[in-house]
């Protein structure tokens, strides 16, 4: 029956639906045939990537992977978003039974909570994929960037050479398999091992990727129940868009508020219909990246940067004080390590991750710089207010991150240690959204203004030009202040307020690839897919 993409705040338990709105009926069948992880995160906090490469050699071999990934279909392993946002609600029940039953030990907690959803799988197809597997092109998607696949969007992008990616993805990938829980071994492994046996079976190659959230409490503990950081040891996945009417009650409510910056999104965001797809079919856009993260280097700008704040309150410093490097960190990020925005105030503490903020009152960014990796991929009305473009066009710009960090769980990694985040993103159309944000914002040196300088986390110079030549970036002298007087004229004159100084580009593409994530309706047809006669091997 299909269902309207314009549509926010769907809620799939209102029997009543407003007039033009989607009925209570076509949300469920259209959540029903598509995936989870779309419009809202898995939320398990263990995650294994399998990277799949089939054998395509014969007619026999195609058929034969065609076939399994339409066995995926089946309700034993690909988890549609109905069944998570309904496990969801028994996940809720559940922690609710837990909070009036003080005598719950801790490990009835666990089993509990495990009890309360299923293994998380999810599959999605890359443009290789659909061509070798010989799906035809009426059943493909077309986006164009997806078609051309990220090895051949480097320069668009300004990432390391193919040959420079690990070995995994410089390898054709046919499609990406995600399973995920919060039990890692009980849960996950002998899952995965099913998974791989029968690809080997069928003649695949497999490569994995692990990936795990790393949670910690306010005093930097691992914790269960902690707030999700990164390895650079900030907040992460403070910021999405929402899509579930709940979920913006909750923002609303429990999250600050909603009247300065809302964070629902229409369906479209994200969705688009899936041309192998019945007619509640319905798919998305996944951009996959392995991004490194060189901690030391990132935290040697941070200190650096507060030293130079440090020297701009008293020229005599000779090292920066703890609030000096928060501050420094703030501004490089755009938050504070506990998420507190530093739009808001110069020094952490605010709680509940707040996101109701825009930078309406910080036009010129002496709260938080142009620069800043949270400003410069999320602008918040800043493209309005520099070159008059709508709001809407930005906001349709913004992305749903689904990643997870690798690497061993700390915030304090070694040196030896190899650290990252596999990023994942969700959206409509991958060159107006994930390329537009990465290449014409995080990358370009001149948005928003003139010398604004990269995206000082994940902005990058074309592959081979050295990190020297890079725009150094302007940040504050004075936290909030436009008014800086040099005392040595007389009378005092007005100065920049701003210094400069060159931050960034710790952040390494080990690797990638551009997925789409089919309906279930459409993986059972790959399975009924017959190539035409003659087409031969």
């Amino acid at each position: 029956m299909g269902i309207d993409l314009k549509q926010t705040a769907i809620d799939p338990d209102l029997p009543t639906i407003p007039p033009t709105r989607n009925t209570q009926e076509a949300v469920r069948a259209a959540l029903g045939d598509m995936q989870g992880n779309i419009l809202k995160s898995h939320g398990r906090d263990h995650s294994r990537h399998l990277f799949i490469t089939f054998a395509v050699a014969s007619p026999d071999d195609r058929r034969k992977a065609r076939q399994w990934l339409a066995s995926l279909a089946r309700p034993a392993y690909i988890t549609s978003a109905l069944t998570q946002y309904e496990e969801a609600n028994g996940y809720r029940d559940t922690l609710r039974t837990i909070a009036r039953n003080g005598a719950i030990t801790p490990a009835d907690r666990t089993a509990m909570v495990l009890s309360a959803s299923s293994v998380f799988v999810g599959a999605m197809v890359s443009a290789a994929g659909y061509r070798d597997l010989r799906l035809g092109t009426d059943l493909t998607p077309d986006d164009p960037s997806f078609a051309a696949g990220a090895k051949n969007r480097v320069t668009v992008l300004n990432d390391p050479p193919v040959t420079a990616w690990e070995p995994t993805f410089q390898a054709t990938l046919h499609a990406l398999v995600i399973v995920a829980d919060d039990d890692p071994v009980l849960r996950i492994d002998p899952l995965v091992a099913e998974l791989t046996q029968q690809l080997a079976a069928i003649g695949a190659t497999v490569a994995e990727e692990t990936g795990t959230a790393m949670r910690f409490d306010a005093q930097g503990n691992p914790s269960p129940t902690g707030t999700v950081h990164e390895h650079f040891g900030f907040a992460d996945g403070v910021s999405q868009p929402l899509f579930f009417a709940r979920d913006i009650e909750q923002a609303r409510t429990l999250g600050g508020g909603i009247d300065g910056y809302d964070p629902s999104a229409p369906l479209d965001q994200v969705l688009v219909k899936d041309p192998a797809g019945g007619s509640d079919g319905y798919g998305s856009y996944f951009v996959y990246r392995k991004l490194e993260q060189d901690v030391p280097g990132f935290r040697g700008d941070e200190k650096a940067l507060g030293q130079e704040i440090a020297k701009q309150a008293d020229p005599k410093a000779q090292e920066p004080t703890d609030a000096d490097i928060a501050l420094a960190g703030a501004y490089m990020v755009g938050r504070f390590k506990d998420g507190t925005p530093v739009v808001d105030q110069q020094v952490p503490g605010l709680s509940s991750l707040p996101n109701d903020f825009t930078y309406d009152g910080d036009v010129d960014g002496v709260r938080c710089p142009l620069a800043a990796h949270a400003r410069k991929v999320n602008p918040r009305g800043d493209k309005q207010r520099q070159f008059g473009v709508p709001l809407t066009q930005e906001r349709a710009q913004r992305i749903a991150r689904r990643g997870i960090s690798y690497g061993p769980v700390t915030l304090d990694p070694a040196p030896t240690d190899t650290v990252g985040l596999l990023f994942l993103c969700a959206q409509s159309s991958i060159p107006d959204q994930f390329e537009f944000i990465q290449a014409l914002w995080s990358n370009f040196e001149d948005f928003l203004r003139p010398a604004t300088g990269l995206d000082a986390v994940i902005g990058q110079l074309p592959s081979g030009e050295s990190r020297d030549k890079a725009v150094e970036q302007p940040w504050p002298k004075v936290y909030g202040s436009h008014n800086q007087l040099d005392f040595s004229k007389e009378p005092p004159v007005p100065t920049d307020p701003f210094f400069p100084k060159r931050v960034g580009q710790w952040v390494t593409v080990r690797g990638g690839e551009y997925f789409f994530v089919p309906s279930l309706s459409a993986l059972t047809r790959f399975g009924t897919v017959v190539e035409p006669a003659g087409n031969g091997a």
